[in-house]
């Protein structure tokens, strides 16, 4: 395939069917904590329990409603065990911080890239494990960032059960969590050379980031866990989707930031936009990476609408063509790698 043939395919949208209890769960469980938080006052505390509910129903794969349950469950005390060991090493020695990445990045690319709900649910846990390690607001109100996660948690479970009570539900397959931890007790060298790799490219982005102090830098990280896979094609095909989704993302935020300065109108665009993420993943990864940006980025700036601040879009750009940047160099060590082991 040519260069042409190869952006086309990475930006070919494929047809997917709108599955409505997923999309509506999305906006429910996106949504309530936020309006518990203007309610309260409290949008910038609201805003963790929002992603913690928009994260949750991500990692649904929609089997049966006990399993999924289950997942949720897990996801949830693994997200939160991740974002109190950040705020846990909070002014410690920098030497831990490196060790546990590298420890966990390894243990989720042990399990292959198949995107289980284990191994995203760990990918995920990164996220939060950064996020409580740079953010000492959330340090300082500790307590009410768990009952705001909490509340997410809530939505979706409660949201989840009342659908599936009305509506019914015809379980899709999924892969246990026992089986995905069968895949960390491995001997095989290929898994065990991809999650060497997929944990070095996490250490290389942590020195980076850290080198240059870049602000929210721990994206960059995210967008590594979330696009490096196995397959070299598929790892510069999700970079290549998520730079131009998070970019068509940020121009739509900015504009929406730009011409809105009050809140509900903000919540009211993240419960319509949300609706549509889970459809949009399934038709292309570029028009939901699009879309989920936009949600994440009008959350986040919520609390400083009336500054009409651009600096977390720009921000979030920046970290995305980062981890993008260093998945297709590693991609490249792989591919120089293999021909000199195939001419020697």
């Amino acid at each position: 395939m040519n260069i042409c043939s190869h952006v086309k395919e990475a930006l070919r949208i494929q047809t997917a069917p709108a599955y409505w209890p997923k999309m509506i769960l999305c906006s429910l469980a996106t949504t309530l904590p936020l309006l518990v938080g203007l309610w309260r006052h409290e949008l910038a505390l609201a805003s963790i329990g929002a992603l913690v509910g928009f994260v949750l129903l991500l990692n649904d794969h929609f089997g049966s409603l006990g399993h999924r349950l289950w997942i949720i469950t897990l996801t949830f005390f693994i997200l939160i065990s991740g974002l109190s060991l950040g705020v846990l090493l909070q002014g410690h020695s920098p030497f831990f911080v490196p060790v546990v990445l590298f420890l966990i990045s390894y243990w989720a690319g042990l399990m292959g890239g198949e995107g289980a709900e284990l191994e995203r649910a760990v990918i995920f846990a990164v996220f939060q494990f950064l996020a409580g390690l740079k953010s000492p607001v959330l340090a300082a109100a500790f307590p009410l960032v768990i009952a705001y996660s909490l509340l997410g948690y809530v939505s979706i479970v409660s949201c989840a059960v009342l659908i599936v009570l009305i509506r019914g539900h015809n379980p899709n397959p999924y892969l246990r969590v026992r089986t995905s931890l069968k895949f960390i007790i491995t001997t095989e060298k290929a898994r065990h050379l991809y999650a060497l790799s997929y944990a070095l490219a996490v250490i290389a982005c942590w020195m980076l980031i850290e080198h240059f102090q870049m602000d929210h830098g721990y994206w960059a990280i995210g967008t590594i866990l979330l696009i490096m896979r196995p397959d070299a094609t598929l790892s510069v095909y999700r970079s290549v989707q998520r730079f131009i989704g998070t970019l068509i993302g940020v121009l739509i935020a900015d504009l929406l930031i730009y011409f809105i300065h009050e809140p509900i109108p903000i919540v009211v665009a993240i419960a319509v936009i949300s609706i549509s993420i889970p459809w949009s993943l399934a038709r292309s990864y570029w028009l939901g990476s699009a879309l989920a940006s936009i949600v994440v980025l009008l959350i986040l700036d919520l609390p400083s609408l009336n500054h009409g601040d651009f600096h977390t879009p720009l921000l979030r750009l920046q970290a995305t063509a980062v981890g993008c940047g260093i998945t297709i160099l590693m991609v490249a060590f792989w591919k120089w790698r293999s021909l000199i082991g195939s001419r020697s």
